[in-house]
């Protein structure tokens, strides 16, 4: 991997999301066809979500929202 893993002063889920290649994982669930039928909320959104609700500890979906 090239990119930089210099992560000073950045927020820990933007060190997360630096390390994520968006086009593999978009070309994963377009290989699965797992964004077949989603309108506003596509697989590469979803996983950001969820690792937002991970390193924030919430324990409902109204705590994201």
């Amino acid at each position: 991997m090239s990119k930089s893993i210099f992560f000073t002063g950045q927020p820990i889920l933007n060190q997360l999301l630096n390390l994520l290649d968006r086009g593999k994982i978009k070309s994963i669930a377009r290989a699965g066809k797992h964004d077949h039928y989603y309108k506003h909320f596509d697989t590469y959104t979803h996983l950001i979500t969820m690792l937002y609700c991970a390193l924030n500890k919430c324990t409902s979906s109204r705590e994201v929202v």
